[in-house]
C-alpha cells in the first residue's frame, strides 16, 4: 500500500508516558488523524479536555513539513500560605504576585527529523509590547527556495503585533539564519479595523494573518523593510445575525468560514443554512471560493453544494452515516474540490460537485471535546516530504534521540509504509545550533 502524500494532523499533540520517549510523528493515512508525541521534557502537562493547557501545533507552513508546536511550562509547586499577621488586633492580608511563566516553542522539521526549541524574545519592542508571545498571530514560513530539512533549512518564525486604530505595528521576527529574535517596524493598514485572530497562514512564501470576519493580512517577512497587504474576504452566504454592532456580526460569520491552502492557492470556505440557524436541522450548504490572483483580490466561487444531494447519495448510505449537519474539517490540500467534516465519532470526505462520499473512518482525536464536536482547528493538513511519502526515511536521519548532544543513528532508517510508523525528531535549543 502506498503512502499518501499528506495527512491530517491532529492539532494537540499527545504526551508520551515514558520521561526518555522520542518526539515522534504516528503517521497515518485520511481520513484518520495522525499525531505528535512529545516526552515530558518537551510539554509536562498532557493535554486535557477541560483545561487549555496542552501542546497544539500552533500553525504549519504544509508544503515545507515545518510544525510550529507550542508546549505549556511545567505547574508551579505550591507554596504554604505564610502565617497569619495581626497588627494592633486587625489581620493583615498578604498579597503575594502569581508568577507566570510563558510557554515553550519548538519548531519541528519534519523532514530532517529534528525539532529546534526557539529562544524566548526578550525585551526591546519598539511600540512597547510585552515580551510574552501571542500564539494565535504567530506563523512559521520556510524561506523561497529553501528546502526544509538537513542541516540547510531556512524558516522564519513571526508575530504579528499591532493596536487598535494605530497606524504603527510591529513584527516579532526568529529567523534560523541569525539564531535571534529581531523587531521589524510596519504600516498597519487596518485602520479601525477590530482585528480577529483566527490562525496564520504559509503560502507562496509569505504569511497571511486570518481574520475570518474581514480578510487577510499578508506579507513578505524574508524582506528587509516588509509591507503588510490587505486582501478582503469574499461577501457572505450565510445570514448575518442581528448583534448591535458590526464587530459583533462579523465574529458570529467567522465561527462558518475556513481559509486553507489547497492547489497552491488560497480557497475560503464557507457553511450556511437556508434558514437563519445552521444548526436548525436544516441541510446546510457548503461553498467555496479560490483567490486566483492576490493581486487583483477577488474571489471566484467555484461551487455551492447543499448537503441535501450529499444526504440522498448512495455513498453517504453505505457510510453509514446519520443526516445530520457536520462540522467543516479541512480542504483536502491537493483537490480542493474534495472537503473532510466531522459528525459524530467520524471523519469523512465528500467529492463536492458530485455530491459522493470518498472516504470514512473513525477520527480518534487526542483529546475528546468538551461539550463540543471538532472543528477546523482541530486538524491541520500536512503535506509528506518526498522521503516520507516515498516511504524511507535517508539513512542519516534515523530515529533521532532526544538526548542533546548524540547523533541519530544511521542503521535506524524507518519504514513508513505503514499507517501508525513513527518519524521521531531529535530535539535541539538554540545552545546546540
Amino acid at each position: 500500500m502506498a503512502q499518501p502524500s499528506w495527512v491530517i494532523l491532529d492539532a494537540v499533540a499527545r504526551v508520551a508516558a515514558e520521561q526518555d520517549a522520542d518526539l515522534s510523528l504516528e503517521l497515518a493515512a485520511p481520513p484518520s488523524v495522525t499525531v505528535l508525541t512529545v516526552p515530558p521534557r518537551v510539554s509536562p502537562i498532557q493535554a486535557d479536555p477541560t483545561s487549555r493547557a496542552r501542546p497544539w501545533v500552533v500553525s504549519a507552513d504544509p508544503a515545507s513539513g515545518l510544525l510550529l508546536l507550542c508546549a505549556p511550562p511545567a505547574p508551579l509547586r505550591p507554596t504554604p500560605p505564610p502565617p497569619p499577621e495581626f497588627r494592633n488586633g486587625v489581620l493583615v492580608l498578604n498579597i503575594t504576585d502569581i508568577e507566570r511563566r510563558p510557554p515553550n516553542y519548538f519548531v519541528c522539521d519534519v523532514a530532517s527529523a529534528t525539532a529546534f526549541r526557539l529562544p524566548e524574545p526578550g525585551h526591546g519592542d519598539p511600540r512597547g509590547f510585552p515580551s510574552e508571545i501571542n500564539p494565535s498571530n504567530l506563523g512559521v514560513v520556510a524561506a523561497p527556495g529553501a528546502l526544509a530539512g538537513g542541516g540547510a533549512s531556512r524558516y522564519m518564525v513571526v508575530e504579528f503585533r499591532y493596536m487598535f486604530n494605530d497606524q504603527h505595528a510591529t513584527l516579532l521576527c526568529f529567523s534560523s539564519d541569525t539564531g535571534e529574535w529581531a523587531w521589524k517596524p510596519v504600516h498597519n493598514p487596518m485602520g479601525r479595523w477590530i482585528w480577529g485572530s483566527d490562525g496564520v497562514i504559509a503560502h507562496d512564501g509569505k504569511l497571511w494573518w486570518v481574520d475570518l470576519a474581514g480578510g487577510l493580512v499578508s506579507c513578505d517577512p524574508f524582506a528587509e523593510a516588509p509591507v503588510l497587504d490587505i486582501v478582503p474576504l469574499p461577501d457572505a452566504d450565510c445570514h448575518l445575525s442581528d448583534a448591535g454592532c458590526a464587530h459583533c456580526a462579523g465574529r458570529s460569520l467567522a465561527y462558518r468560514r475556513f481559509v486553507q491552502v489547497s492547489a497552491g492557492k488560497l480557497r475560503c470556505v464557507e457553511w450556511s443554512s437556508s434558514r437563519r440557524d445552521v444548526d436548525d436541522g436544516a441541510p446546510m450548504t457548503v461553498s467555496m471560493w479560490t483567490l486566483n490572483d492576490p493581486e487583483t483580490k477577488k474571489w471566484a466561487l467555484e461551487y455551492k453544494v447543499s448537503f441535501q444531494g450529499i444526504w440522498a447519495d448512495e455513498s453517504y448510505k453505505a457510510a453509514g452515516l446519520s443526516e445530520k449537519n457536520p462540522t467543516f474539517a479541512l480542504l483536502h490540500p491537493m483537490n480542493p474540490d474534495v472537503a473532510y467534516f466531522f459528525l459524530e465519532e467520524h471523519l469523512f470526505s465528500v467529492d463536492m460537485p458530485a455530491n459522493r462520499v470518498v472516504e470514512c473512518g473513525v477520527h480518534g482525536l487526542v483529546v475528546p471535546p468538551s461539550g463540543k464536536p471538532p472543528n477546523c482547528f482541530s486538524v491541520r493538513a500536512l503535506e509528506l516530504p518526498l522521503a516520507l511519502s516515498a516511504g524511507t526515511l535517508p539513512s542519516e536521519l534515523g530515529s533521532g534521540s532526544n538526548t542533546e548532544d548524540s547523533a541519530p543513528p544511521a542503521s535506524a532508517a524507518p519504514s513508513v509504509s505503514l499507517a501508525h510508523d513513527l518519524v521521531s525528531l531529535k530535539i535541539e535549543s538554540e545552545e546546540d545550533a
